[in-house]
């Protein structure tokens, strides 16, 4: 049989030229093989079998329009996502201005903090975190619940370090109780959905706060993401909390043992007088105050300095400096 292939040259140009073979395969297969010519379609001479037979690279061709016709498609998809994710986001951080009756007050997402010791004004911060202000800094239950725990160590009312190693039903009651008085999950729920806002106004506690708030609200995000519960992260930051606070309670207790120990100041009996220097045998100080009381101040001074440097170094909130110690550190700032 004689069949008519037209084949494509390297100029651009169509030819057709004839071939005999038995069937349109073979003469597809001897065009290929024989001439080393892609054929772009084989017919039967005298109009037998007018059906064509697209060669490889007519599919190549198809396969690559496809192709190109899906990956501009997903370009498109992922542009207009893009675009419904920028506005809908870029709305919510973007900082926005707000006309007051003592002037304009400017508010923006606060940047996430990690829990830490909030410096300045302790007074500020109590206010802050127990919403003793109009309008309040947190807007929901869920915020304000959290910054409770957003200083390592601060102490919680309610929240006992005895409880730490409870188990069985008395730990099941006082998880329960604790419970009851915190919003429920769904609060949590839908405090994550909205950011925390900070504004111009705010004391420098305040935005410290806010932001701590914020970290440990990206910090639950993250445990429900891995599979975790509100109620899970919550019982993780009491259990947390009351580790840290157990820390500071025992260095606290420490010290108050070392100043109860401290022997009472007594006036110097040396020379019969107050205010004497005190005899070679060293009995007192010339203020009247024993040496060995002298000795226990030091003591207490220096564990006051390093339980803090502890405390600091694990980010919980340090001692207070007592009353005694704070006249023994005034006689040391003088005496220097």
């Amino acid at each position: 049989m004689t069949f008519a292939y037209t084949y494509r040259s390297s100029d651009g140009q169509r030819h057709t030229a004839e071939i005999e073979a038995e069937s349109r395969d073979a003469a597809f297969a001897k065009v290929r093989s024989e001439l080393g010519i892609k054929p772009i379609r084989v017919t039967a001479v005298g109009g037998q079998g007018q059906d064509t037979r697209d060669t490889h690279d007519t599919h190549d061709r198809r396969r690559t329009s496809v192709l190109g016709v899906l990956g501009v498609l997903v370009v498109l998809a992922l542009l207009v996502f893009g675009a419904w994710w920028w506005l809908r986001h870029a709305k919510d951080n973007a900082p926005y201005h707000v006309m007051t009756p003592q002037g304009p007050v400017t508010y923006m997402v606060a940047t996430p903090l990690e829990r830490q010791m909030i410096p300045g004004s302790r007074e500020r911060i109590e206010q802050a975190v127990a919403q003793e202000r109009d309008p309040p800094v947190f807007a929901h239950a869920a915020e304000r619940w959290l910054a409770r725990y957003a200083e390592p160590g601060r102490k919680i009312e309610g929240l006992k370090i005895e409880d730490l190693g409870l188990k069985g039903e008395e730990g099941l009651a006082r998880t329960r109780s604790s419970a009851s008085e915190r919003p429920s999950p769904g609060d949590f729920e839908a405090a994550l959905r909205e950011p925390i806002r900070i504004a111009s106004t705010d004391f420098t506690e305040v935005v410290d706060l806010k932001r701590i708030v914020a970290g440990m609200k990206r910090e639950m995000k993250a445990y429900l993401a891995g599979g975790g519960t509100v109620d899970g992260y919550l019982a993780e930051l009491e259990k947390r909390q009351r580790l840290e606070l157990s820390y500071r309670e025992r260095a606290e207790q420490k010290l108050e043992e070392l100043l109860a120990a401290r022997p009472e100041a007594a006036p110097s009996q040396v020379g019969g007088r107050a205010g004497a220097r005190p005899s070679q045998s060293g009995g007192s100080s010339p203020d009247g105050r024993s040496a060995t009381g002298q000795d226990h101040l030091k003591a207490a001074y220096a564990y006051w300095l390093k339980a803090n440097a502890q405390l600091q170094a694990m980010g919980i909130y340090p001692l207070a400096l007592p009353d005694a110690l704070r006249a023994y550190q005034m006689g040391l700032d003088i005496e220097e």
